[in-house]
């Protein structure tokens, strides 16, 4: 069985590899990452390729070797890739996620204090926003190590929102250890409209395309 490690620590990404039936150990990246990237996609592919490299790297206890990208499943049916390829490794596949919220081109991460949770949802509501996760996975194979980084995009719509609405709101404790300063799992849902795009990659986690390219590699 492989060896999957999530280097997260967030219970809902937790939870969405139990539901896909992908057994993992936790072992949160602990490290200040540090992004040059503007565009939000970039942005969270870049921390997520730094969250998993940390993890990976103590775990191994070496640097990376010779890493070599290799593309994503791209959600075309019978995606052949690898065609054929099989993992025989014993070492640890480590998967780092990061998750952003977009509007007007501005980023969002998690709210650094009440004041910036109630900004961030004054400029969500009654509007349309996007959420960015990056997802990297490395694994050791053949004297070099191999990875994977992709990002998915799902577009949210929120309702309109009173004040005392986002008052209400902002006075809990979930918008705080959350990328937008709101959670679509949690109280927040009563404010969403719609979306376009994977319901779990707002949550979190791309998990249906995390496990189809996981298994194009041969790593579940």
């Amino acid at each position: 069985m492989t060896d999957l490690i999530l280097a997260s620590a967030s219970p809902r990404r937790r939870e969405l590899m139990k539901q896909a039936g992908l057994e993992c150990r936790i072992i949160p990246a602990v490290g200040e990452e540090k992004a040059e990237a503007d565009d939000p996609a970039l942005l969270v592919e870049e921390l997520s390729f730094q969250k998993a490299r940390e993890v990976f790297e103590k775990v191994t206890g070496r640097q990376m070797i010779a890493p070599t990208r290799l593309p994503a499943y791209n959600g075309e049916a019978g995606d052949n890739i690898t065609d054929g390829f099989s993992y025989f490794g014993s070492g640890p596949v480590v998967i780092g996620a990061d998750t952003v919220v977009s509007y007007n081109h501005k980023v969002m991460g998690k709210p650094v204090d009440k004041d910036n949770a109630r900004e961030m949802i004054d400029s969500i509501q009654g509007g349309e926003h996007e959420v960015f996760t990056g997802v990297t996975f490395i694994w050791p194979d053949e004297g070099c190590d191999k990875y994977v980084t992709f990002h998915e995009l799902t577009r949210v719509m929120v309702y309109p929102m009173s004040s005392s609405m986002i008052e209400d709101y902002i006075s809990g404790e979930e918008p705080y250890d959350k990328a937008g300063a709101y959670g679509i799992q949690g109280s927040f849902a009563i404010n969403i409209k719609g979306i376009n795009g994977d319901y779990n990659n707002v949550v979190g986690l791309p998990v249906s395309r995390l496990y189809r390219s996981l298994d194009i590699y041969g790593l579940i």
